[in-house]
């Protein structure tokens, strides 16, 4: 039977084909690892910038705590006496110590909403309560930052300055490798950026997405950079004044993404 079985034999038009289907589906698993990969690292670095955001607010809820008893509306604003005379209404001519504090910094956390900054979800969970207690005792006074442009050179920036750097930066390289992968899918494949990640798209299988990161496509990537354009605004300003003058930076984001497209061309393994 083997003998006599029809055999079909290929043609070299048909394995170019098949050689150019799996060269396109290499590169739209690169392209959809690098995206899905940057953009996830926006997220982490939103999650710990809205965790510090919220304790900076709550360190000033602590400042004028100390100073006197106040309340809060349905709103998260508080009212609090700022005379002079203050003091600290627990009787006490010096400040409360870390422990005092500490303890009312997790009865502040429990009691005041702040869902305008960190998801409800977010706050029962017993780590992050133990994060804003460990806040009040590592950042008693400047958790804000609002002295960075007096900072001493042998001085400790602020974690919430580090960690507004860090997601500019993943901002920065999401624009670039976002558009980059976008302008080399029209000019050298002639197709869109959508097109390409399709064709590494995993099967629909009824089950909806567990891991918390959104499956990347245009639309997302252009709808994070829209929502953070003022970041991606400051940028070549922020990267002049950080270079050493002698040095030559290029600060245009777009010619980045041209240049990061120019070199995929080259990198990758083209159909």
């Amino acid at each position: 039977m083997v003998d006599t079985a029809p055999r079909y034999e290929y043609t070299a038009t048909d394995l170019e084909y098949l050689d150019g289907i799996k060269k396109l589906g290499a590169v739209s698993l690169q392209a959809r690892y690098e995206l899905q990969n940057r953009y996830q690292a926006i997220t982490e670095c939103e999650a710990t910038r809205d965790k510090y955001m919220a304790l900076m607010l709550l360190n000033e809820g602590l400042s004028r705590l100390s100073r006197g008893a106040f309340e809060i509306d349905e709103f998260g604003n508080f009212d609090a006496p700022d005379h002079a005379d203050a003091g600290y209404a627990y009787g006490k001519k010096w400040a409360p110590d870390q422990a005092y504090l500490a303890t009312k910094y997790r009865e502040l956390w429990e009691d005041v909403p702040a869902e305008l900054l960190v998801d409800e979800d977010d706050r029962e969970i017993k780590q992050f309560t133990e994060l804003a207690a460990a806040g009040s005792l590592a950042y008693p006074t400047d958790l804000s930052g609002e002295t960075f442009d007096d900072l001493e050179d042998d001085r400790m920036p602020s974690e919430v300055y580090e960690t507004e750097v860090r997601l500019l930066g993943a901002l920065v390289d999401f624009h670039t490798r976002f558009h980059g992968w976008r302008l080399f899918a029209e000019e050298h494949l002639d197709i869109t950026l959508d097109e390409l990640l399709d064709v590494s798209a995993p099967e629909e299988d009824g089950v909806g997405v567990t891991h918390g990161v959104a499956e990347i496509d245009e639309q997302l990537g252009e709808n994070i950079l829209s929502l953070k354009r003022d970041y991606l605004q400051a940028y070549p300003a922020l990267l002049e004044e950080w270079t050493d003058d002698a040095e030559e930076v290029d600060v245009d984001l777009d010619a980045r993404a041209q240049n990061f497209a120019d070199g995929l061309t080259d990198a990758v393994d083209l159909p």
